[in-house]
C-alpha cells in the first residue's frame, strides 16, 4: 500500500490549494483503493468551493450582443441529429402565432405589391414597347432588379432598427403606398404632359417615353419600400406559423395577381386603357396598407436608441442609410450554405420566369401570334393593321388569359402547401416544383396558344413555392427571435440579380432571328439547372406549418 494506484492519482492545481493536496495525497497513501478514491472526491470538492469565484451580477458588467452594422448577430441553428444541415429539432421555443384572420389582413399589402408587378410586365413593358425598340425595353427594365438589389436590404435594416412609436414596419408601408399612388396617377397622364413638352403625332414621342421612364423608376423604388416590410410584419405575428403565414401572404399576392389579369381579360390590352388601370392599382394599394396600418397595432420598443450603451451617442439618420446599404454586401456574404443554396435556386428560377414575365406581351404578341407592336397602343379599333390587331390580341391574351389561369393556379396551391411542406419536407417540394418552369423550353418553340397558355399556368407552382418559402427558410434557419430583416433583403436581392442578368443578356438575344423566344428557352434552361441545384446541394429538413 505503499502507492496509490494509477487510476486515482489526483490533480494538484498549481497555484491554488496547494496545501489541501498535500494533506490529501499524504492521507490518501495509507488507505485501499476505494476508500482512496472517495476521499480523492471529498477533497476535490473541497478544492472547486476554495477557488472558485462567486458570482456578483451588481459588480459584473452587463452584456453586450455582438453586432454587424449595428444589429445584434444571431448565428444560424445547425442540426446534430441528422446529415442534413438544418433540423426542426434544433429549434426549442416556440411563439404562438396569430389566428389566421390576422394573417389574412396581414398579407392583404402583399396583393396590392403584387398588382404593382404584374401591371409593370402585363402593362408598362407593353406600353414601352409601343414607343422604344426592344433593346431599349430591355435596357429599361434594368431599373426594376437595380432597385431591388439595393433599396430591399436596406428597408429591411431600417425597419429592423426602428424605434418609431407606430412600429417597425407600418411607417415604410405606409410611406411607400402613398408615394407608389402618386407615381401611378402621374403615369396615367403621361402622354397628356409628353403632348404639353412638345411631343406631336405617332411617329416619335420622346417626352412620353422619357416621362414613362422616369416614372417607371419613381414606381421600382417605392413599390420596393413597401415590399420588404410586407413580408417582415407577416414574420413578426406569424410566430410558429411561418409557413401557413407565407402561404397566406403568396395567396394574397397571388389574388393581386388576378385582379390585374381579370382587367385586362374584361378591358383589353392594359395600356389601351391606362388612366383607369392605374386609378385601380392606386386605390387598391392605398385600402389594403391603410387597412393593416389602422387595425394591426405593432410591439413598441421600449428604448428608442436600443443599441446604443450608456455614454455613447446614438448615429445620425444619414449614418443609419449609409450602414443600411452596406447591408447588401454584408448579408450576401454571410449567408449560412443552406440560404446560400437557396438563393442561387431562386437566381435560377426568377432568371428563367423573368425571360417569360418581361417579355410575355411580345412573346405572345410577335412570335405567337405573328403581330407587329409599332404604334399599336394608339393605332384604335378602325385604323390599326391586321399586324398590329395581332400584337394587341396576343398581349391581351398573355396578361388577360394566360395571367388568370396562372393566378388562379398559384392561388389554390398556396393554400395546399403548408400540408405538402409538412408531409414531404421542404428539399422535395422545392425540387419538384422547379420542373414545370422548366417547360418554358418547350413553349419556346410552340406557336400552339392552348399549349402556351397550360405551361404558362403550370409555372405558377414554381414561383408560389419558391417565392412563399424565402421568409420561413430564413425564420427556421436563424430562429424566431432574430433580426431577419438583412436577410429578408438580401436573399431577395438574389431575385433581383436573376432578373437583371436576364435584362442584360435579353437585350442581346432579342435581336437574334428568334426573336422573344430565345430567351423563353434560354429561362427554361435556367429553371431546369435550378431544379438539379435543388436536388443535390439543398440539405434542409423543414416540415413546420
Amino acid at each position: 500500500m505503499g502507492s496509490m494506484p494509477k487510476s486515482v492519482q489526483p490533480w494538484c492545481p498549481a497555484s491554488q490549494g496547494l496545501l489541501i493536496c498535500e494533506s490529501a495525497l499524504a492521507r490518501l497513501a495509507s488507505l485501499d483503493p476505494h476508500a482512496a478514491a472517495s476521499r480523492f472526491c471529498d477533497a476535490m470538492t473541497a478544492i472547486i468551493e476554495v477557488t472558485t469565484p462567486s458570482y456578483n451580477p451588481a459588480e459584473s458588467p452587463p452584456r453586450r450582443e455582438p453586432t454587424v452594422l449595428g444589429l445584434p448577430e444571431h448565428p444560424p441553428r445547425f442540426s446534430t441529429f441528422s446529415h442534413l444541415d438544418l433540423s426542426d429539432a434544433g429549434e426549442t421555443k416556440h411563439t404562438t402565432g396569430c389566428s389566421v384572420p390576422m394573417l389574412v389582413l396581414l398579407s392583404l399589402p402583399r396583393m396590392a405589391i403584387n398588382m404593382a408587378w404584374s401591371a409593370q410586365w402585363a402593362a408598362l413593358g407593353p406600353y414601352l414597347g409601343t414607343m422604344l425598340p426592344p433593346f431599349a425595353v430591355q435596357l429599361t427594365q434594368l431599373i426594376g432588379p437595380l432597385s431591388g438589389i439595393l433599396v430591399a436590404p436596406a428597408i429591411g435594416v431600417l425597419s429592423d432598427r426602428s424605434s418609431c412609436k407606430w412600429g417597425r414596419r407600418r411607417p415604410f408601408l405606409m410611406y411607400g403606398a402613398v408615394t407608389s399612388a402618386a407615381c401611378w396617377m402621374l403615369m396615367g397622364y403621361t402622354r397628356e404632359l409628353g403632348e404639353l413638352l412638345g411631343d406631336s403625332g405617332n411617329e416619335s414621342r420622346p417626352c412620353t417615353a422619357w416621362l414613362t421612364i422616369l416614372f417607371y423608376t419613381w414606381m421600382d423604388i417605392t413599390v420596393n419600400v413597401v415590399q420588404t416590410p410586407a413580408f417582415l410584419i407577416i414574420a413578426d405575428f406569424a410566430g410558429d406559423r411561418q409557413t401557413l403565414g407565407a402561404s397566406i401572404g403568396q395567396a394574397s399576392s397571388t389574388l393581386g395577381s388576378i385582379l390585374v389579369a381579370g382587367y385586362i381579360y374584361i378591358f383589353g390590352a392594359a395600356h389601351l386603357t391606362l388612366h383607369w388601370f392605374l386609378g385601380m392599382l392606386s386605390a387598391t394599394m392605398l385600402a389594403s396598407v391603410g387597412a393593416v396600418c389602422v387595425f394591426v397595432k405593432e410591439q413598441v420598443p421600449a428604448s428608442k436608441d436600443l443599441e446604443v450603451g450608456p455614454g455613447e451617442e446614438a448615429p445620425s439618420a444619414l449614418k443609419r442609410i449609409g450602414e443600411a446599404f452596406c447591408c447588401t454586401f454584408h448579408g450576401l456574404k454571410t449567408l449560412p450554405r443552406t440560404l446560400a443554396i437557396y438563393c442561387l435556386v431562386l437566381f435560377c428560377i426568377q432568371f428563367g420566369f423573368t425571360a417569360y414575365n418581361g417579355n410575355k406581351g411580345q412573346f405572345f404578341g410577335i412570335e405567337v401570334v405573328g403581330g407587329n407592336s409599332t404604334d399599336a397602343d394608339n393605332c384604335g379599333p378602325i385604323l390599326c393593321t391586321a399586324a398590329q390587331e395581332r400584337y394587341n390580341h396576343g398581349v391581351q391574351i398573355a396578361g388577360g388569359l394566360a395571367d388568370l389561369l396562372f393566378n388562379v393556379l398559384g392561388y389554390l396551391y398556396s393554400w395546399m402547401l403548408p400540408f405538402m411542406v409538412y408531409h414531404l419536407g421542404a428539399r422535395w417540394v422545392i425540387t419538384v416544383a422547379c420542373i414545370p418552369q422548366a417547360l418554358l423550353m418547350v413553349m419556346a418553340f410552340s406557336k400552339i396558344v392552348a399549349l402556351d397558355v397550360a405551361i404558362v399556368a403550370l409555372t405558377a407552382i414554381t414561383q408560389a413555392t419558391i417565392f412563399a418559402l424565402i421568409v420561413p427558410i430564413i425564420v427556421h434557419v436563424f430562429g424566431c427571435s432574430a433580426h431577419v430583416g438583412m436577410y429578408v433583403g438580401a436573399v431577395n436581392s438574389a431575385n433581383c440579380i436573376g432578373q437583371l442578368l436576364n435584362f442584360l443578356v435579353g437585350a442581346a438575344l432579342v435581336e437574334t432571328s428568334m426573336g422573344y423566344a430565345l430567351p423563353v428557352f434560354v429561362g427554361g434552361a435556367l429553371s431546369f439547372l435550378g431544379a438539379v441545384i435543388s436536388l443535390m446541394a439543398l440539405r434542409i429538413d423543414m416540415r413546420s406549418m
